[in-house]
Formats: structure tokens, C-alpha cells, sequence
């Protein structure tokens, strides 16, 4: 899987530590696209009891990451001169219609706004308190040919579903394998460079 390491539950009053272990202040306005907002709430974990991977990652150099240890989201968001690495949640209803979030991290909202800029819904969110693992390095990277590789059909399923987010109408990927046994980088068509996922193959 893609996290090894364990990470100790931070204890009240510790505040928010980035990677550097650095304070981080929470007041912030995160902003990212339907298409990675979406697409990492596919990848990221569900009730796992590694608490910190039940959110998705906002980084440096507008870099997004969502993992649940076996897949890892790889895409953009659109905030400029984030200095540390936030973990969100977003909690409640699923919403689809809309072109951009506009994250609060001090008031937990979220603002969905229609490709107008005008806020179609509103939903809630929470900052998790957590260090989140060094993902990049989980990433392969060479490309090398294989004769064969085995995936997981369900990872593939929850691929195309977001490959249709990024491409609705030329739904294809674009998969690159470094071994037959190591992990392999699956490009979205149409955002090439920008969303990405590594998935583990799976013996058969």
C-alpha cells in the first residue's frame, strides 16, 4: 500500500502541524475544480482508522492529493501560496452541479458556485487535525513495458468514473505500468499532467 508509517493522533491543543511541523493557521479560502473535488472524494478513505487519509490533501505548488492506501488521487487545486500541507473532509450531501468549490477552512463551509461564479449550494466541511504521509513518494518513476498486468476491477470501475468526470464525452486513460509488480501511473484523457492516479497491481 501506499502508507506505511503510523501517525500519532495529535492531542487537544496541539493545533495544526504540516509536514515541516510548522503551525499552520486554519483561516484560509481554499478553491479547486468540480472535476478534482469530485475525483478525490473517489480515492480517499472511508472511515479508516487512519484518520488522516479520511480527507483530502491540499499541498504546496497547488498539488491535491486523496488516498485510501491502495489507490492515490494525484490532481490540482487552484489556491496560491499555501505553505504547508490541509487536510479537509467534506461532510454531508454529495453535490454535483456546480463548477468550482470555495473552501472556508475557518467557518467549515464550502461554497459551490455555477460557471458563473454565483453560489448554486452550500455544504460543510472540517479541517483534520493530522500530518499527512509523504504520498510523491509512492509515485513510479519509470515507464517500462510489461507482458502482463493485474488490477483490481473495482479500482478500475472507480477510475472510469472519474475519468468521466475530467471527459465526459471521451472517456479513455492512459496507463503507464513500471513493473509487473510495481505500481502504475493512470493518466485521465483530456488532463493529461493534471489528474492522475497510482494504483497497485493485483496478483492473479
Amino acid at each position: 500500500g501506499f502508507v506505511a508509517r503510523k501517525t500519532k493522533i495529535p492531542t487537544e491543543g496541539q493545533g495544526f502541524r504540516t509536514n515541516n511541523n510548522k503551525f499552520l493557521r486554519l483561516k484560509m479560502i481554499l478553491t479547486l475544480s468540480k472535476e478534482a473535488l469530485l475525483s478525490a472524494m473517489i480515492f480517499q478513505a472511508k472511515k479508516d482508522v487512519r484518520y488522516y487519509l479520511n480527507g483530502i490533501c491540499f499541498a504546496p505548488d497547488k498539488k491535491l492529493f486523496a488516498t485510501d492506501g491502495h489507490r492515490l488521487f494525484i490532481g490540482e487545486h487552484d489556491t496560491e501560496g499555501l505553505e504547508g500541507n490541509v487536510i479537509v473532509a467534506i461532510n454531508g450531501p454529495k453535490f454535483t452541479k456546480f463548477k468550482t468549490a470555495v473552501i472556508d477552512t475557518e467557518t467549515g463551509v464550502v461554497s459551490y458556485l455555477d460557471k458563473n461564479g454565483i453560489k448554486a449550494c452550500i455544504g460543510l466541511c472540517e479541517v483534520i487535525d493530522g500530518v499527512y504521509p509523504k504520498v510523491e513518494r509512492n509515485i513510479p518513476k519509470e515507464n517500462n513495458p510489461v507482458s502482463e498486468i493485474g488490477f483490481n476491477a473495482g479500482y478500475l470501475a472507480d477510475i472510469e468514473k472519474a475519468a468521466k468526470l475530467y471527459s465526459p464525452k471521451y472517456c479513455g486513460i492512459r496507463i503507464k505500468p513500471s513493473s509487473t509488480i510495481g505500481s502504475a501511473i493512470i493518466e485521465f484523457a483530456g488532463s493529461f499532467s493534471k489528474a492522475s492516479v497510482v494504483i497497485m497491481p493485483m496478483r492473479l
